[in-house]
């Protein structure tokens, strides 16, 4: 946590019931602008965040570590910070393994691409994300002609090239999930038509519903049913309902 913003952030938080902990470093907090248009089209300009030493990171990996208990779930959202190993994200999942837990990844890029590599967690990234992966087109591309089909295609794509269960979001229409193994299988799950302002943090809000489920032992399909209710929740200024909407 950078510590130009510690007491203004930690108050914020605490005040809305959240605990935190976090490690020290300098800097300030990485801020992430939304700038909506009249037309309705959104822009995000994200600054670039406080960077880390290695020592900083084995602190983090270690306070995430110690907090790890088995049946938890461990949620890896968002881009790593400035020096944090590319595979941050695969290390932290190998060590929800051994301790007991699963883990999820919400993650683009090279950092994705290291996750699905090590065959660890469940990586959730959206469908532009997971093109991005497969076929090497931009993550950052607006996503279009979002179908069931095309999102269980990637996700079944994911698999064959190296992750054993991933989900794929697709915006309004809603989310496909593919697992391999034995006992493996896929689906699809339809989103709610939802009147949103924007659709930033709906891929968070969905990683967060789908971990919570899946905590409470639900099975895959009902987590990403979780999931995606979760995001047309907080899209439609209802978060607190999403368990009734799942």
């Amino acid at each position: 946590m950078p510590s130009e913003d510690e007491p203004h952030l930690l108050d914020g938080l605490r005040a809305e019931g959240i605990e935190v902990e976090g490690i020290h470093v300098d800097g300030r907090t990485r801020i992430a602008t939304i700038l909506r248009e009249r037309d309705g089209r959104t822009s995000v300009l994200h600054e670039p965040g406080a960077a880390l030493d290695i020592p900083g990171w084995e602190a983090f990996a270690k306070l995430a570590v110690q907090r790890l208990a088995p049946g938890r779930v461990l949620l890896c959202s968002g881009s790593l910070p400035p020096g944090a190993p590319i595979d941050g994200y695969a290390r932290l999942a190998r060590e929800a393994r051994h301790a007991g837990c699963r883990c999820v990844v919400d993650a683009a890029g090279e950092t994705l691409a290291a996750t699905v590599e090590a065959r660890e967690g469940i990586v959730v990234p959206n469908l532009a994300e997971a093109e991005g992966l497969l076929f090497g087109t931009s993550a950052e591309a607006v996503l279009a002609g979002e179908t069931p089909e095309r999102a269980q295609e990637v996700a079944s794509g994911l698999l064959g090239i190296g992750a054993h269960l991933a989900v794929v979001t697709a915006g309004s229409a809603g989310a496909a999930w593919s697992e391999g193994g034995r006992h493996g299988g896929s689906g699809w799950v339809d989103a709610r038509p939802v009147e949103a302002a924007h659709p930033v943090g709906a891929g968070d809000s969905f990683a967060a519903g789908f971990s919570h489920r899946l905590e409470e032992r639900s099975t895959l399909g009902d987590a990403v049913a979780a999931g995606v209710a979760t995001a047309a929740a907080y899209l439609s200024g209802s978060l607190s309902t999403y368990d009734a909407a799942a």
